[in-house]
């Protein structure tokens, strides 16, 4: 006879036992896979403290290479074995981006039990009464085990049947920002852009609610922030999050499946490979998250996504850093990434994203009669018809050929094509439904218009596009309260930004309130880098009644045109509230011959108003071609 000690873990009405790796509740075993009662094991051992997952992997696949979403899924069964704690938390916490962390208390105990020697029975001989006992109790306790295996079985089948139904209910995420652990904040770039792309391509699933740029960027560096909140603040049912790490031409772009408002991991995996293969990894993941929650894809969309495609890592960096620049929605930003695009074309000639950027950014500088439409919109239209040759499938693309036929071409059913064909590559860009509306107002479809606007809030409500264009829909209904209101609470989410305090100061001149419009145009110019804003400024004063005020700067601007380009439009908006038709009309003239984007939207400008009786103001609207 000896004595041996025996250590055990207790913790709830649960104990395990280390040496034969076995999961009790009170006193019946639970059965467990080995990796699973393994996992527990060294989270247990290690309780109060982070296990990171590497650790994990090593400690239960020591000699084998598996996917982080093993960890997950032993990480899913074990809470759904071990339950809620007493006060309702989980025993197994997730320490975002790191590891997992067992938080309830843990004692240990050490127990001693006796020992003997087994002396075997001889053949045929009469087993004592306390061995038949002991040997009934054994079957009774296989008979036992034998059950509670069934009924664990069968929990986990109908568990599982439910788990697939509550997949099917996740109709919205948000791709959160990918980390960067590259170990080089230069490469924070990189990160954000992957970000992006994942967007994009997931964007492309019609029947899939996701969250623009704007949007998942504010939890950019905000890991403590619980999943379930972030859930609940973007109305999202799952969400995607990760990282990236690049080393010299490799790239690695791990990516886990979220299901939100219950932080239950679904899925996760890594994918690694060479950089010119960026695009190619970026589908599969997208792809990957499709088939986990259950998504029909139609043959188009699945068509996009196993696409491969292969890139010159050079000049897809180019094109990343230009991508990344016009985030800004500053002029000097635009100025600069077309620097980007053109060398990431210079590199690649076959690079349909450089081509598509570059067409944008064009048309936001013609947009913000920074450079003449004759030299901006022509430049876009040629690189969207040589980025569509490409690849037909980019929605950018379409958007920029829209947008030139909109606003340079006034084909304007060939524009309503083009606007449609982007939306149904990408149903979810913000960017596409918001320039569609434009489009709908200047046809004077403002119902309509409003109603898309809308939809791009409700889709994204935390986005700041959406908002904007939103109080500009109301500026040009002429439902100013409404668009007060809504640049103001703009202006809270992003002082920074000229459109909120463009659209505010002008909807509160046409209030009267000419003070506060000032400020808010000032700050419009000064946000935006556009100097020839002065003339929102100028025609506030003419409104208000400062003809001295507004006339200077009349006469500042033709001075300043003599050595830069100054469009037409901003000397024609300031005529009409001095009571100047003459001069305005003529000024009119002079946008019409330069095709001036902004003669599509007559119809809806307010400073427009005391000249929509005039013939010639209607004969101009008929050659433009705008309905009445």
């Amino acid at each position: 006879m000896h004595r041996e000690k025996r250590q055990f873990y207790q913790f709830g009405p649960f104990r395990l036992d280390p040496e034969e790796r076995v999961l009790m509740r009170d006193g019946a075993p639970i059965p467990l896979r080995p990796k699973v009662t393994d996992t527990l094991c060294l989270l247990v051992e290690n309780a109060g403290h982070v296990v990171d997952k590497d650790q994990i992997l090593k400690h239960v696949w020591p000699d084998a290479f598996v996917e982080e979403g093993n960890i997950n899924k032993h990480i899913f069964i074990l809470r759904k074995t071990l339950g809620p704690w007493d006060d309702g938390r989980e025993y197994i916490e997730t320490v975002s981006k790191r590891g997992y962390r067992f938080i309830a208390a843990v004692n240990e105990v050490v127990e001693e039990g006796a020992g003997s020697s087994k002396v075997p029975a001889a053949s045929g001989q009469e087993l004592p009464a306390g061995s038949a006992a002991a040997s009934r109790t054994k079957h009774a306790l296989t008979v036992l085990l034998i059950v509670v295996v069934c009924a664990v079985t069968v929990w986990q089948l109908l568990w599982q049947r439910r788990h697939n139904g509550d997949l099917h209910a996740i109709r919205s995420l948000a791709v959160l920002p990918l980390e960067n652990l590259s170990g080089d904040p230069a490469q924070d770039f990189f990160a954000d852009s992957m970000t992006d792309e994942l967007i994009t391509n997931l964007g492309q699933i019609g029947s899939l609610r996701v969250i623009s740029r704007t949007s998942a960027m504010q939890y950019k560096g905000k890991s403590h922030k619980p999943l379930p909140q972030i859930a609940r603040e973007l109305n999202v049912d799952a969400i995607v999050e990760g990282s990236v790490v690049r080393s010299g031409d490799q790239v690695r772009i791990t990516a886990q499946l979220v299901q939100g408002p219950a932080d239950k991991h679904l899925w996760a995996r890594s994918y690694e490979g060479n950089a010119r293969d960026i695009l190619t990894l970026q589908r599969q993941i997208a792809s990957a998250i499709a088939e986990q929650i259950r998504i029909q894809l139609t043959p188009q969309q699945q068509a996009l996504l196993k696409t491969e495609h292969v890139v010159n890592p050079d000049a897809y960096e180019d094109y990343l850093r230009g991508h990344y620049v016009v985030q800004t929605g500053a002029i000097d930003g635009y100025e600069r990434s077309i620097v980007y695009f053109n060398q990431a074309i210079a590199k690649d000639p076959a690079n349909a994203p450089a081509y598509a950027g570059l067409a944008e950014s064009y048309i936001e500088l013609g947009h913000m009669v920074r450079i003449p439409p004759e030299q901006a919109f022509p430049t876009a239209r040629k690189a969207a018809l040589r980025a569509i040759e490409v690849d037909e499938s980019l929605a950018d693309a379409h958007l920029a050929l829209a947008n030139v036929t909109f606003l340079y071409d006034w084909d304007f059913p060939s524009a309503e094509r083009e606007f449609r064909r982007a939306l149904e590559l990408n149903p979810n860009s913000l960017n596409a439904r918001a320039d569609y509306a434009d489009y709908l107002m200047a046809m004077g479809r403002s119902d309509e218009s409003i109603a898309e606007r809308k939809r791009n809030l409700e889709t994204d409500p935390l986005a700041r596009r959406p908002i904007w264009a939103l109080a500009t829909g109301y500026y040009w209904a002429r439902r100013y309260d409404e668009a007060v209101a809504l640049s103001r609470h703009a202006i809270e989410l992003d002082p920074n930004h000229w459109s909120g305090h463009l659209d505010l100061g002008l909807a509160l001149e046409q209030k009267h309130n000419f003070p506060e419009a000032v400020v808010e145009l000032r700050e419009a110019m000064r946000a935006s880098n556009n100097k020839l804003w002065v003339s929102f400024i100028a025609h506030d004063m003419a409104l208000a009644g400062d003809r001295v005020a507004a006339n200077k700067m009349i006469h500042d601007l033709k001075q300043l045109s003599k050595r830069t380009y100054v469009s037409p439009w901003l000397f024609a908006m300031i005529y009409p509230d001095l009571g100047e038709k003459e001069e305005a009309l003529k000024w009119l003239e002079k946008c019409y011959e330069r095709r001036e984007h902004d003669l599509v939207f007559l119809n809806v400008w307010p400073m427009f108003d005391n000249l929509r009786t005039d013939p010639r103001y209607q004969d101009l609207m008929r050659r433009v071609g705008i309905p009445r």
